[in-house]
């Protein structure tokens, strides 16, 4: 029985990025919502993220925004340079002139508290260490779960925004798996004030060399710190394994430390300020394409990395999550007869794959365009990225990834519906 009226509570599984700010979303168009999240409460992943401008006007559109803006590094190009620390080319992660906003890069738990906060001042319940474990009965009317603190609950309707290992998809569809895409990044964070950076120099830069792309990215809000770090292929591991290269700092230090003579000075002054107990990585896993991002019943819906994890590449992964939530809420709130759940979400589901098979396009050609020299010279043209395939952004090509208001995309959809019914 599908939905055709805003579902009176919503029950969110991940008390992350887009669990959180669909909570708030929800809680703007008067749909009561509880999260319920894995971890505790002062759990820290660690590390940063980047945000470009089709996050940031979600964000801004549940006020989370100018709380955070100032506690973030602004800027707009990420430059390409060669051997020689020329700018060779750059690609557009934001620029408020031509995009609406600057890109920005923040600290994750920073805008996770931020976001806490302010659930807590609109008195939307978290309960963190809540571990999703069953999905007890899926519909018609409501869906029963339980956690491993031996809590159960019911919702009509349950949205899993737990991530690319998501508790909710493997209650309805226990198949899929997470796919290792064959690269890791393994990274450290420096002080700038270390580095020996040229005159005129642009940052935040990939380096390019015969070993590949080196990563300097300055974070917290004067740039003092630089997130650091390279991309390489990489045989998988098992859960164990991968944890304990987690925790192998040292092997990580030597990994990243390997062909230090290859790079030039400006890296390898980076590598020698570079300590092993700030040493880390993260693996590039993705999940095939989906059929839907909808149990059977209608009654439960994937978000985010659940519904389709993206390489971090091109930075896109969680501003393509908060396009999710934003542009769900939005339809949630005008669910009516002529709009019922099943024929909105078919719609969203499908604007929204279109969107990511796009990023997807730019993730893998920004992935070639990072590999060793030698592994570049044996792929096709257009195989990576560059002025000649998938756009800088410089001339406004990046519209159909920067513009878009999610919100104002989903009330097109409503309407179509209306006027088809």
């Amino acid at each position: 029985m599908t939905l055709t009226t805003p579902p009176a509570h919503v029950a969110i599984i991940g008390g992350g990025l887009a669990g959180l700010t669909l909570a708030l979303a929800l809680h703007d168009l008067h749909i009561p919502s509880t999260v319920y999240e894995s971890r505790s409460e002062d759990y820290d992943q660690g590390g940063g993220i980047m945000l470009s401008p089709n996050a940031l006007r979600v964000l801004d559109s549940v006020g989370v925004y100018q709380r955070i803006r100032d506690r973030s590094f602004r800027f707009d190009v990420l430059a390409f340079t060669d051997g020689q620390d020329s700018t060779t080319d750059e690609y557009y992660f934001g620029s408020e002139s031509i995009y609406g906003y600057s890109a920005i890069r923040i600290m994750r738990k920073e805008l996770l508290d931020e976001m806490k906060a302010m659930l807590q001042e609109r008195q939307i319940p978290v309960l963190f260490n809540s571990k999703l474990t069953t999905v007890t009965a899926d519909g018609p009317a409501q869906v029963e779960f339980a956690f491993d603190n031996g809590r159960t609950a019911l919702a009509p309707l349950v949205i899993g925004a737990d991530g690319i290992h998501s508790a909710v998809r493997k209650a309805f569809l226990p198949q899929v798996k997470p796919m290792y895409a064959g690269f890791m990044g393994i990274n450290s964070v420096v002080e700038r004030s270390q580095l020996r950076i040229p005159e005129g120099y642009h940052l935040p830069a990939t380096v390019m060399a015969k070993s590949g792309a080196f990563l300097l990215v300055p974070q917290k809000p004067d740039g003092s710190e630089l997130f650091i770090g390279s991309q390489r292929r990489f045989a998988e591991l098992d859960q164990a394994g991968w944890e304990q290269l987690r925790n192998d700092k040292q092997k990580l230090y030597d990994m990243l430390q390997e062909n230090k003579q290859d790079w030039p000075d400006v890296v390898q002054s980076a590598l020698e300020a570079t300590l092993v107990d700030r040493m880390g990585f993260w693996a590039f896993y993705g999940i095939p394409p989906l059929a839907s991002w909808l149990s059977g019943s209608k009654r439960i819906i994937l978000v985010g990395d659940a519904a389709h994890a993206i390489p971090p590449t091109a930075g896109q992964g969680a501003n393509q999550a908060f396009e999710d939530v934003r542009s769900l809420a939005t339809l949630l709130s005008r669910l009516s007869e002529n709009v019922p759940l099943d024929k909105a979400a078919a719609r969203w589901q499908s604007y929204r794959q279109a969107r990511i098979d796009k990023v997807l396009d730019l993730t893998k050609q920004m992935n070639a365009k990072r590999l060793p020299e030698a592994e570049r010279a044996k792929l096709p043209p257009g195989a990576f990225w560059g002025d000649q395939s998938l756009t800088r952004g410089d001339g406004g090509e990046l519209r159909w990834l920067y513009e878009p208001d999610l919100a104002q995309e989903a009330e097109k959809w409503v309407q179509e519906l209306e006027s088809a019914s």
